[in-house]
């Protein structure tokens, strides 16, 4: 399962010396992941909605080259792994059609307060576009 989400970088993202600030790649990665999640009839809102958090337990990001002002990104997001109670998602960031980072994020499902398995219609939504 892929799913590619593109945006451009804006200036406010951008240090002193015009290239994206490091913290904005988790901020790109959360955007990519809560559309792909929307393409699969999961937004973030509807799984609040019936009592679930999404929480984030492992981030990080490789970076390869640097990105700069007003750049139009692709981020391709992509399943790693599933279990009973995690999943994690793999990012490749690009521009100009060079790759500039690497992702990967490891999730959980919170229902009051507490881990869950992961719940079958989420699983199964997941599974399908593999």
């Amino acid at each position: 399962m892929r799913h590619t989400y593109v945006r451009r970088v804006h200036f406010y993202e951008t240090d002193a010396q015009g290239i994206v600030h490091h913290s904005n790649y988790f901020r790109y990665f959360e955007e990519a992941r809560g559309e792909l999640l929307r393409s699969l009839g999961l937004p973030y809102s509807a799984l609040r909605k019936e009592g679930y958090e999404v929480v984030l337990l492992e981030a990080s990001c490789e970076f390869k080259k640097p990105l700069l002002y007003d750049e139009e990104v692709h981020i391709e997001v992509s399943l790693s792994h599933m279990d009973k109670f995690t999943f994690s998602f793999d990012y490749k960031v690009s521009a100009e059609g060079k790759l500039r980072a690497l992702g990967h994020t490891r999730h959980c499902i919170l229902k009051n307060s507490k881990i869950i398995s992961l719940p079958v219609k989420i699983k199964e939504r997941l599974i399908r576009r593999e």
